[in-house]
């Protein structure tokens, strides 16, 4: 009889309250006299920072969104409405979103519609990022900025674009934020944000050691769940306590000897590539779970800053700070998450990890993940005898997810390191 595996999760409850109260404050921002920006791409932070002006950041309120179970239902507004399928989900989700409140359909959970914005800020990593605020900006007339985040190609690119990058931050968006809040940025805020976020990210760390272990101690999916203190709720103290209280909880399990996965351990270790699956987190974790496997690492959850030791709270140019971190900094996320500084950062949480096998999650609202997936996985196979597959889905379309072809795959990747390790 085989041995019956069974996850063993972490508490990550904690999220669920700051995560509510963070959505709750940007819809109750309006009532409070606040502007409102919606940003995609990571240049929120100028939001945050300038009095009178409560920012949402466009993939935070996806995964929200998804998470509630609400995803299929706003998407459906957006098709009524006459958006196409085949876009971005999220673009559409935010289309759903607007269209429900211009046009006074019903929903749901009303936890999952937000005060119509004052601004858009579109933080260009992706074209669907352009699209969907130009889109939104068309239909229903607010204004947006388009700020271009190039993807670096070679790594002697990234300060050229870093100059780049800075001077359209300070040149265009940090004066229209100004002018529809009616607020001077505050620079000093931003010094504050940071600090915490700083203190926070080195906790992260920490805890991100116990994945290392084998067996480990917790699992990917439980750092998924986790992102959102990070990111979009940066420099909030709840954050902090969140990560003390998950890193406390992390070294008792070692002191206890308490594995993610029971009886003894996981069996396969994985690496995942590409968002995460934020509508379908336990259906692809059940699909894993049962045969000993699980996600450990992963390119886009370490994007988020895995080197906080580089964040400066005290940088004489603050606002270049945040560019310098997306671009010449060791964190160097607007490099890693193209696919030529890509596969250098796979290689390396592979061995980082101790990792069995790949799967690449190829989504069609992300486009720009899927970039070079296969040639990656390629490489590494012929490099490392890392076996990998391509799951194909999407992050909160139902439609677009197919249990059969997740299930198949995933099995098909499990029984290639069976065989590679006989």
């Amino acid at each position: 009889m085989g041995i019956e595996y069974k996850l063993n999760r972490l508490d990550t409850s904690g999220v669920g309250p700051l995560v509510d109260r963070h959505w709750r404050e940007l819809r109750e921002a309006k009532e409070k006299g606040q502007k409102i920006a919606w940003s995609s791409g990571p240049l929120f932070i100028y939001a945050y920072a300038t009095p009178n002006m409560a920012s949402h950041f466009m993939a935070g309120y996806a995964a929200y969104c998804g998470g509630r179970g609400m995803a299929d239902e706003v998407l459906e507004a957006a098709e009524r409405y006459g958006e196409l399928r085949d876009t971005c989900s999220y673009h559409r989700l935010h289309t759903g979103m607007m269209a429900i409140i211009r046009k006074g359909w019903p929903i749901s959970d009303e936890r999952v519609v937000l005060p119509i914005p004052d601004l858009l800020i579109a933080g260009r990593f992706c074209t669907e990022m352009s699209h969907y605020m130009e889109g939104i900006h068309r239909r229903f007339g607010i204004r947006a900025v388009t700020i271009e985040l190039p993807v670096c190609r070679k790594n002697e690119d990234r300060p050229r674009v870093e100059k780049y990058v800075t001077a359209q931050v300070k040149d265009i968006l940090i004066p229209a934020i100004e002018e529809v809040s009616g607020s001077k940025f505050n620079e000093e805020n931003m010094r504050e944000i940071f600090r915490k976020w700083k203190e926070t990210c080195i906790i992260r760390n920490k805890c991100w050691e116990f994945l290392k272990r084998k067996p480990a101690l917790w699992t990917m999916w439980d750092y998924g769940v986790s992102i959102a203190p990070i990111f979009y709720a940066m420099g909030k103290p709840e954050s902090h306590e969140y990560y003390v209280n998950l890193l406390a909880q992390l070294e008792e399990r070692a002191a206890k000897n308490i594995p993610a996965v029971h009886p003894d351990g996981e069996k396969y270790r994985l690496y995942w590539d590409g968002w995460l699956p934020w509508a379908f987190l336990g259906k692809f974790i059940r699909m894993m779970g049962p045969h000993g496997a699980i996600p450990v690492t992963g390119r886009y959850p370490w994007e988020f800053f895995p080197h906080p030791e580089d964040i400066n709270p005290e940088a004489d140019d603050i606002v270049h700070e945040w560019i310098r971190l997306l671009y010449t900094s060791p964190n160097a996320l607007a490099y890693h998450d193209g696919p030529w500084g890509g596969e250098e950062h796979v290689e390396k949480l592979l061995q980082d990890y101790s990792v069995d096998g790949m799967l690449f999650f190829s989504s069609k609202t992300c486009r720009l993940w899927n970039l070079g997936q296969q040639e990656i996985i390629a490489n590494i196979e012929r490099k490392y005898g890392i076996p990998g597959v391509v799951i194909d889905g999407d992050m909160i379309d139902s439609t677009m997810v197919s249990e059969d072809q997740i299930r198949t795959r995933i099995e098909a990747l499990l029984e290639t390191i069976d065989a590679r390790r006989r």
